[in-house]
């Protein structure tokens, strides 16, 4: 009898402690347990998502968009719809018909639908409120380049829409760019600017790497595979997944080959899209950002500045400047004549900029004073002559000495404590000095080569080097058979 007692205490014990597992386990199953389920341990998705809790640029979390308006349907305010996988599947089918890329519907999808539309919805608002930021930059963009227009999500998947998110791995930005690929695109990263986090430049650069990538796969989604864990990794999974030669390779057969993240991350993507693309039926509203896409204007400036001067000076919330001005790593815009950066503000508050323009660089916090210091010092070494060159300039007419001009004054900047700002509109170009080579070497395009896969094979070379030297537009592809002139510089 007491066997038996201990018998039914050990199967109830069991049973509860399952029961209690599944419960704990339903938000983020184990891929080691079940194959099929949504995310992996530490999902890089799901810990962007939740990352957009900590952005200061929302000042609270009430919603400021007329609900009224937008809610068609009557929604009660907390209301969570939800449907059926029949109702699911035919809206992603009628996404599809007017997309080149290819929405599938699954239950890894429906599994992320419920993360954006159920689990995390407050964020999910959020995210809506950052797209009437950005989805007008990237689609401009996007459309420039003629990459499809569904892939203005993309950023939602890899940063939530974060300019300043950076993963586990070291990827920065909205586009999440690696110090390597960005430098190919030319997304240059210094001690105080990292253009990786800069939303102009790093969209213009996500739309030159998708589109390289395309004119290696013709696949929208075996694109945003490699986008997410490169090509090499893209290609040993298609050899791996041993396909047959007269098959289309899709991303759908080569998925179970691929890393675990990038196993989830197109049903993410198509996941995005649709709840971005019916967030009204989820009973989803955007919370409205503090600043609107149309509402920023940007100014180049050709001398140093903290953005906490601006801030203090204009009270301009500098969380707010931060958030519009994401790549100056240390709040810190280094400009010079030499290399001008671009500051963007609230369209209401440039003409007030532009007007004391003087006072506000010479506004400065002993802090600020330092790092201006620092930067000017740093400046100066770069640009000050050898004595060699100082020697042969005492003996040689220069065009400055025809104007009767000093030295001092050809090369010499504003001071810190007194700086003369110098206001460039940013409808002037400037034009950057014209690239030197050391020698040039021809490359024969081989099948499956890529501009991207050959700027990687040469030492400090650019995809934009290329397409200069080549005179190729960004429309134009390349073919097996075709040279390229390539330009070396060590």
């Amino acid at each position: 009898m007491t066997l038996s007692k201990k018998t039914i205490f050990l199967l109830l014990f069991t049973l509860l402690s399952q029961c209690i597992f599944a419960e704990n386990n339903t938000l983020i199953p184990s891929v080691q347990e079940k194959p099929d389920s949504l995310f992996i341990k530490d999902n890089p998705i799901v810990a962007q998502l939740d990352s957009l809790v900590n952005v200061k640029f929302f000042t609270n979390a009430d919603f400021t968009t007329d609900v009224s308006k937008l809610n068609k349907y009557k929604f009660p305010k907390d209301s969570i719809p939800e449907y059926t996988d029949s109702v699911y599947r035919e809206r992603i089918n009628r996404l599809g018909v007017k997309s080149p890329f290819e929405f599938v519907y699954n239950q890894q999808v429906r599994n992320f639908i419920d993360l954006y539309a159920i689990k995390r919805r407050s964020l999910t608002s959020r995210m809506l409120g950052m797209a009437e930021m950005y989805f007008p930059l990237f689609e401009e963009q996007l459309d420039n380049y003629e990459v499809p227009l569904e892939l203005k999500f993309l950023p939602i998947i890899e940063s939530a829409m974060n300019p300043i998110a950076r993963s586990r791995v070291g990827a920065s930005g909205l586009w999440q760019f690696m110090l390597g690929t960005g430098k190919l695109y030319d997304l240059k990263v210094t001690s105080y600017v990292d253009d990786r986090c800069d939303p102009y430049k790093a969209t213009v650069a996500a739309c030159k790497f998708l589109s390289d990538l395309y004119s290696v796969y013709h696949d929208w989604a075996m694109v945003l595979a490699a986008y997410n864990c490169g090509p090499g990794c893209v290609n040993r999974a298609i050899r791996l997944a041993n396909i047959d030669t007269s098959e289309r390779i899709t991303y759908w057969k080569i998925q179970s080959f691929l890393p675990k993240e990038t196993q989830t991350y197109v049903p993410a993507f198509i996941a995005v899209s649709y709840v971005m693309s019916y967030a009204t039926e989820h009973n989803l509203y955007p919370m409205q950002p503090p600043i609107m896409h149309c509402d920023i204007d940007s100014i180049t400036l050709t001398h140093n500045l903290a953005l906490s001067q601006i801030s203090s000076y204009l009270c301009i919330s500098n969380d707010n400047l931060q958030m519009l001005n994401p790549a100056y790593k240390k709040g810190i815009i280094p400009a010079t004549a030499e290399t001008p950066y671009v500051l963007r503000l609230p369209r209401k508050n440039m003409d007030d900029f532009i007007n004391n323009e003087t006072a506000i660089y010479c506004y400065k916090t002993p802090q600020e004073i330092n790092y201006l210091a620092q930067l000017q010092k740093m400046a100066s070494v770069k640009t000050s002559p050898s004595p060699v060159a100082l020697k042969k300039a005492a003996t040689t007419p220069t065009v400055a000495d025809q104007q009767t001009t000093t030295p001092t004054q050809t090369t010499t900047t504003a001071k810190v404590e007194t700086p003369v700002p110098t206001q460039t509109s940013t409808n002037t170009p400037v034009k950057p000095s014209p690239t030197t080579y050391k020698k040039y070497v021809y490359h024969t395009v081989q099948k499956g080569d890529s501009l991207w896969s050959i700027a990687s094979k040469y030492s400090g070379v650019s995809i934009d080097e290329i397409r200069k030297l080549n005179n190729l537009s960004v429309k134009q592809t390349i073919f097996p058979g075709q040279k390229l002139k390539i330009g070396l510089k060590g």
